[in-house]
């Protein structure tokens, strides 16, 4: 597989941990090498024969198969034909809440791709206990009303059930391994990736991330461009209209306020980068997803525009999310 990929930039669903996505035979059917710092899952519930790329292997799949991409490897996948009544699920875990609920994760990395194989009590867990739990979040998030009171709940619950069956059946530890040169570009970008995340609506200067990172400042402009494929500015404007577009969908706030909230100076400010990154301006990311007047339909299932994700919550949501090119290795 080509080494050159996108980077997606991943952020929860609404009130959530986790970003949850359910694809339908009105979003994309087939996605480009990408990656991420998240871990990604992906359960095909009805979808045609496919090629899935993960981390340089390539996979014929199609329904009923699981398969995931760990942290930094390029994933991809091309579908084969098309089926407008297809219907798979994605949980993405972003890194620094995986490393928080499964410190484990630092030392090892899940495996189930290769279905032929897994054991027999790895399948059984499989399809009777990681499948079923699939198809209850395909349920949850195609409901865009009558919706329990622990809808919020139970979509909290699910991605943590299974990551608990991923942990104890599909987790392999790397015990004993020596840390390689060629896992030290890994650890950095994490390291990265979560300062600038935890630092976003700030003002982040070259010189205080090479300070964190124990790097002189002139290396680690060389080291985000090569691994990123932005400048640090850059970076960061990506990743600031991206956090400030899906505050807008959610409705926290008015334009003004979610400017503000984002690290901008104000809202001609915000418009200009969300115009640049997007295409759109505020108001326009609102119209498109039919939320140009205040209330919570964008949190709970509006349809979005192919320049990223949907709001949340089960909505039919594109996965180009916020792109950009980028040479990387994969882990």
């Amino acid at each position: 597989m080509d080494k050159a990929a996108v980077h997606e930039v991943v952020i929860p669903t609404d009130r959530l941990n986790v970003r949850l996505v359910l694809h339908t035979g009105m979003t994309p059917e087939s996605f480009q090498p990408h990656w991420h710092s998240s871990f990604e899952i992906n359960c095909m519930l009805r979808w045609p024969e496919s090629e899935v790329l993960v981390g340089g292997r390539s996979w014929r799949m199609r329904t009923g198969r699981i398969w995931l991409a760990n942290s930094q490897q390029i994933h991809g996948e091309r579908t084969l034909r098309n089926d407008p009544l297809r219907r798979a699920v994605t949980i993405l875990y972003p890194y620094p809440y995986l490393r928080r609920v499964f410190p484990a994760i630092d030392e090892g990395r899940f495996e189930l791709n290769d279905v032929e194989g897994l054991t027999a009590e790895q399948l059984s867990a499989y399809h009777h206990m990681l499948y079923p739990r699939f198809v209850k979040l395909a349920e949850l998030l195609g409901k865009e009303a009558d919706r329990a009171p622990t809808h919020y709940l139970e979509l909290s619950l699910l991605p943590l059930e299974i990551l608990n069956i991923l942990a104890e059946a599909f987790f392999i530890a790397d015990v004993g391994k020596p840390r390689t040169l060629a896992e030290e570009p890994v650890i950095r970008t994490h390291r990265i990736v979560d300062y600038v995340e935890e630092h976003y609506a700030t003002d982040i200067k070259l010189e205080d991330l090479a300070d964190y990172c124990h790097l002189s400042r002139g290396y680690m402009a060389r080291f985000i461009k090569e691994h990123l494929g932005y400048t640090l500015s850059e970076y960061v404007a990506m990743v600031r209209a991206e956090h400030a577009r899906q505050d807008l969908l959610a409705q926290r706030g008015t334009q003004s306020e979610v400017a503000a909230l984002n690290g901008y100076s104000g809202l001609r400010t915000m418009n200009r980068q969300l115009q640049k990154i997007f295409g759109r301006t505020a108001k326009e990311i609102l119209a498109d997803a039919g939320n140009g007047t205040s209330g919570e339909a964008a949190a709970d299932g509006a349809s979005e525009s192919t320049a990223g994700q949907a709001a949340a919550d089960g909505a039919s949501e594109s996965r180009s999310h916020t792109l950009a090119r980028v040479g990387r290795e994969t882990k």
